[in-house]
């Protein structure tokens, strides 16, 4: 028999719904007592071991983290045939909804600190033996959450295709990429090793994306978007912005290079680059020049 949905006042697993936060293709979330998020593999999806696999592996990688940056996942278990995970619940938006779909870019001392709230997670997930593989704007979530030093807490979410730095499990199945293309590293799509490079691109591509309004290369197909990462130059951020620091079009030029080892060797690297470029002095305008131009000097120097 399929289960329904669950309404507010139901019980699973040992949870008790408040309301439901959101449906995805494989999964129901929702808001339960004590302030969780209560994540169940939906009935259909509870039938292929594959998915039932996936949902355990995200269970089992997230739970090995412990972060201010990150979302964990406190617990996961079976009830009624189904494959569940509690989680912190977040109160807030992700980075994403803030870029609004390509029409604004952030401030760039916020995209700035934001990624180095990110670069905090990953770093310490990398320590752990963890790659994340999903970097992107979606991913990150911002809590609306009153801190008391004033800022906003940061977190980096679903670890679905997260992996063990030593598993080689391909992210494509079937000719199809297990992962963002907007965001993912040449050597993600090429199908070869990865390593901590894969999550520096990632978030340098989510930088670019934070500070322009876009991703960064802002085609219409996948296999355009493809060839771009492979093959295209880095963006040149302040020809779609032009207030931006110079010196940020370098941060964006190491953070996506094409081989991994010309990329920065840890997220602080490129989060610390960011902060440089950003303090570097405006440059000078330019001297304002006489709205009538030399012809007019020439005019009156003739009377003088």
């Amino acid at each position: 028999m399929t289960r329904g949905r669950l309404v507010p006042g139901d019980s699973f697993a040992g949870y008790t719904v408040e309301r439901l936060l959101g449906v995805g293709g494989m999964s129901e979330v929702y808001l339960v007592a004590g302030r969780e998020t209560l994540k169940i593999l939906n009935s259909e999806a509870s039938q292929s071991e594959r998915l039932r696999a996936k949902f355990v592996g995200e269970a089992e990688i997230a739970g090995r983290l412990h972060h201010p940056n990150i979302v964990s996942v406190h617990a996961h278990g079976e009830c009624e045939g189904q494959l569940w995970m509690s989680m912190h619940y977040v109160e807030g938006y992700s980075a994403a909804r803030l870029v609004a779909r390509g029409q604004i870019a952030l401030e760039p001392v916020r995209a700035a600190r934001i990624i180095s709230e990110v670069a905090k997670g990953l770093d310490y997930a990398h320590s752990c033996g963890i790659l994340h593989r999903d970097v992107k704007p979606s991913n990150i979530l911002i809590s609306t959450e009153a801190r008391p030093d004033g800022y906003e807490q940061v977190l980096l979410s679903d670890w679905g295709i997260a992996r063990l730095l030593d598993d080689s499990t391909p992210l494509a199945t079937g000719g199809t990429v297990m992962a963002s293309i907007r965001y993912a590293a040449p050597e993600l799509l090429r199908g070869e090793t990865l390593t901590a490079a894969t999550d520096i691109y990632a978030l340098g591509a989510t930088l670019v994306e934070l500070l322009t309004g876009k991703p960064p290369y802002p085609l219409s197909t996948a296999l355009a978007i493809t060839d771009a990462h492979l093959n295209a130059s880095p963006p040149v951020v302040t020809e779609r912005r032009t207030t931006l620091r110079k010196g940020l079009n370098g941060v964006v030029a190491t953070a996506l290079a094409k081989d991994p080892g010309d990329r920065y060797s840890t997220c602080k690297e490129l989060s610390d680059a960011v902060a440089r470029a950003l303090a570097a002095p405006a440059p000078e305008p330019p001297p304002r020049r006489s709205p009538f131009g030399a012809g007019l000097r020439g005019v009156l120097r003739r009377y003088h």
